[in-house]
């Protein structure tokens, strides 16, 4: 089968330590070549100006000797040493070189213009032999008759030192970049020396490692950060590993006690050739039926949970309602022959305050329903409910729910871990009492879905006190008579 076009056309990249040497190499003899061509435009303009200088100062002496002086006198204004510059002419009206001296080569030059009297121009014109020469001529009246004085000089061994300085400064960059490279490429291979450091132990971690970690250097750099990142995202991910297994182990557990119990009434009603009766499978085979089913239900709910988060509805909910409701069910088992832990009639309490929020009517419901079957199955005598609305803080006003048992409590050090699925904090909360380990857990998750908090206190009059914080809408100063009802003691 020939590789896909993607394939063909995806590009390969050079490795960091790689692509920075030539990056930065590159850099650096750019820098430097531009550095050297700006340098020798700059010197070369330099030198240019002193030589136009030189003649300039020059022509104007010669001008103004010939103007006091005289034609007669151009030999003798000429005949000083040229101290710098290569020529000096004095040129009559009609074009002819009156007096002057040279440096070889310099004998023929192309016409120039010429200037007005006591007009000083600069030209630039290109020897006999090639070379560049730099004149300034000054217009000169004597007599009523303009004079020409021309003074200039060969640029060509100026250019030629350029030339020289140039090349050599250019022939540097080469070096200079293999010195970038060689340093670049060892300072990148010590920089990302704890990079690999880390990437060889990473990649020695297996997926059944327990609290490995890769090497943190000991300088405080943005890479000693990448290896506490990653030591994070490694006990993260081992704490969730380990929960997950602790989990898959707990829920196979609880599934195994129920199928364990139907499997071995069904298969010694068959052995024995025996109809299991109706009171068996009231008393046994459906109540472990229920529990397995809620405990699936339960596990489902929590994994779309875990994935997607809880599908929750959005709409007005009168939270007074459900707990209400709630506790109307609380005191219809207890009127059923539902006792407490003590072996006595439960009794139970409502107080309740007008409260709406947002949220998932069913959702909420099952968090109060789960926070009283955990009450009743903890409580010896009494258990109570209570819903106030909090107004006093600066922010939203919250709904606070509480239900109290006169149980043992929960100790200090696991009021956290209460939350966790399948925890299992004493004998009490064993299988015979109805628990499953998943109720609290499903409470803390629809609760933070609904954007409150969760918590275990102890109750004034001894025992667990489950809070349970959810943010409500203001609600207006008018009630109505039912709601006013709600307010005391249901």
């Amino acid at each position: 089968m020939p590789p896909s076009h993607d394939v063909l056309t995806t590009p390969r990249r050079w490795p960091i330590r790689v692509a920075t040497t030539v990056v930065a190499t590159a850099i650096v003899m750019l820098v430097l070549a531009c550095a050297a061509g700006g340098a020798w435009l700059m010197l070369r303009s330099a030198v240019h100006d002193a030589i136009d200088s030189v003649n300039r100062n020059r022509t104007v002496d010669v001008a103004g000797q010939l103007a006091a002086k005289g034609p007669q006198a151009s030999l003798e204004i000429v005949a000083e040493p040229l101290s710098g510059v290569d020529m000096v002419r004095i040129i009559t009206p009609d074009d002819q070189v009156l007096a002057g001296q040279v440096m070889r080569g310099l004998e023929e030059l192309p016409t120039l213009t010429t200037p007005a009297a006591g007009e000083v121009v600069r030209h630039q014109v290109r020897a006999p032999d090639g070379d560049s020469v730099r004149i300034s001529s000054a217009g000169v009246d004597v007599q009523g008759a303009t004079f020409v004085v021309q003074v200039g000089t060969d640029t060509g061994r100026y250019d030629s030192l350029l030339d020289t300085g140039a090349v050599l400064f250019l022939s540097f960059v080469p070096v200079a970049g293999l010195a970038t490279a060689v340093f670049v490429y060892i300072a990148i291979g010590r920089v990302l020396r704890p990079v690999e450091s880390i990437r060889s132990r990473v990649a020695e971690i297996s997926a059944s490692g327990h609290g490995e970690r890769v090497p943190v250097p000991e300088a405080e750099d943005e890479i000693a950060r990448l290896a506490e990142t990653m030591n994070g995202m490694l006990a993260r991910l081992d704490a969730t590993r380990t929960a997950q297994v602790a989990f898959v182990g707990d829920a196979s557990h609880e599934l195994r006690s129920p199928l364990s119990t139907l499997s071995t009434l069904l298969e010694l009603s068959s052995t024995s050739g025996t109809p299991v009766d109706v009171e068996t499978v009231d008393e046994l085979l459906l109540p472990e039926v229920a529990r397995m089913r809620l405990m699936v239900e339960d596990l489902l709910l929590l994994a779309k949970n875990d994935e997607h988060g809880l599908p929750l509805r959005r709409e007005d909910v009168d939270l007074d309602d459900i707990v209400l409701s709630e506790g109307a069910r609380a005191r219809g088992l207890g009127a059923s022959g539902t006792t407490g832990a003590a072996g006595r009639e439960l009794r139970v309490s409502v107080s309740v305050e007008p409260a709406r929020l947002v949220g998932d009517p069913d959702a909420l419901q099952r968090v109060v329903r789960n926070l009283v079957d955990n009450a009743r199955r903890h409580a010896r005598e009494e258990m109570s409910l209570g819903l106030t609305v909090d107004r006093s803080g600066a922010g939203a006003p919250r709904a606070i729910l509480r239900v109290d048992d006169d149980g043992d409590g929960v100790p200090v050090e696991q009021r956290q871990t209460v939350f966790d699925r399948f925890a299992r904090l004493d004998a009490d909360r064993a299988r015979g009492k109805g628990g499953s380990g998943l109720g609290l857990a499903i409470v803390a998750e629809i609760t933070r879905s609904h954007g409150g908090d969760v918590r275990v206190e102890d109750a004034p009059g001894g025992g667990a006190r489950f809070v349970v914080e959810l943010p409500v809408e203001a609600l207006d100063a008018d009630f109505d008579d039912a709601d006013l009802d709600r307010a005391h003691d249901a």
